[in-house]
């Protein structure tokens, strides 16, 4: 039998750095289900370029976080249930734990199905949606798994914070790319099912553990684990290294127009665009010395202008 723990607290860092300080202390002898509701937030995967999978400037007030585990990126809000399955590697079964899901859904009126990439779906209206994904952690003995259940999120918004930037054309790219998917939002499949009544059902089925959770939010391995975060090293700088083209941008130019981005750093750029050269990537700072470094090497303050114009929205 799973201890199962709510999580009382809605930031991402926080829920993420408890998942993982639950994953390393892990008592083998008890498995554990974590169950957290997040403030929206686009969560990709460990191995994911964020610019492929969004457009990390113009998210505003939702959070980008890379997670622990591999996998493609969701999108979390306050209409998403989030959970974790906490376990020994011998005694990791990821059908069993879907199938709990499952099960706890049908106590809500929710016929779930299994489908080969252990996806969650549901049937409605002829056609067939997903309305989970799992992703996976495994450290010598012990593996997690989690997953988040769509239930009130609101499918616009879901839509347009993982929507990438079309004109950034990515040739060669590294990592995991997100596989699309229709979703849906079970409220519309069940009337009136909300988050607080999912919830309610894992409650009714499991023995909430008792947990000092201000005492866990202070612990220091958990505050050490959202400052890392939060860091620009760990949510740009452990982007697997890709080629973008910006040909586009120069119109009649007979050389490739490629620049090569590693650590969310460009490190190597055509002849013509060699100011590019060690700036960061998509970072706070990019436009600024972005601007810099065209006014130190461009003399001409129309070309100077329509220049910055031209690149800061593609490596911003």
């Amino acid at each position: 039998m799973h201890k199962v723990l709510i999580s009382p607290f809605h930031n991402p860092y926080l829920n993420l750095a408890l998942e993982n300080y639950f994953f390393e202390t892990l008592d083998s002898r008890q498995p554990l289900l974590f169950l957290y509701v997040n403030e929206p937030s686009v969560i990709i995967g460990r191995f994911q370029n964020p610019w492929i999978e969004s457009r990390p400037y113009a998210l505003g007030p939702i959070h980008l976080v890379r997670r622990q585990s591999g996998g493609g990126t969701v999108y979390h809000d306050p209409g998403n249930v989030n959970f974790s399955f906490i376990s020994s590697q011998e005694e990791y079964d990821k059908t069993a734990n879907l199938e709990i899901i499952c099960c706890i859904m049908k106590k809500a009126g929710v016929n779930l199905s299994i489908n080969e990439r252990h996806d969650l779906t549901v049937r409605f209206q002829d056609d067939v949606y997903k309305v989970s994904g799992s992703a996976f952690r495994l450290k010598k003995d012990k593996v997690f798994h989690h997953g988040t259940l769509l239930i009130t999120s609101d499918r616009e918004k879901l839509k347009k914070a993982i929507t990438p930037d079309r004109d950034r054309h990515f040739l060669k790219t590294g990592g995991t790319a997100s596989k699309r998917s229709k979703v849906i939002s079970l409220s519309k499949v069940v009337q009136d099912l909300t988050v607080d009544s999912v919830i309610s059902f894992f409650r009714e089925s499991f023995q909430l553990f008792p947990a000092d959770w201000k005492t866990l939010q202070n612990t220091e391995t958990v505050q050490r684990e959202i400052v890392s975060l939060k860091s620009e090293e760990w949510v740009y700088e452990k982007t697997p290294p890709f080629i973008q083209d910006l040909s586009a941008l120069f119109p009649g130019e007979e050389q490739l127009m490629e620049i090569e981005v590693k650590k969310a750093v460009i490190t190597k750029t055509p002849e013509s665009l060699n100011y590019l050269t060690g700036i960061p990537y998509g970072r706070k700072e990019t436009g600024t010395i972005l601007r810099s470094r065209i006014e130190s090497s461009i003399g001409d303050r129309r070309i100077r202008d329509e220049s910055y114009s031209r690149l800061v929205r593609l490596i911003r």
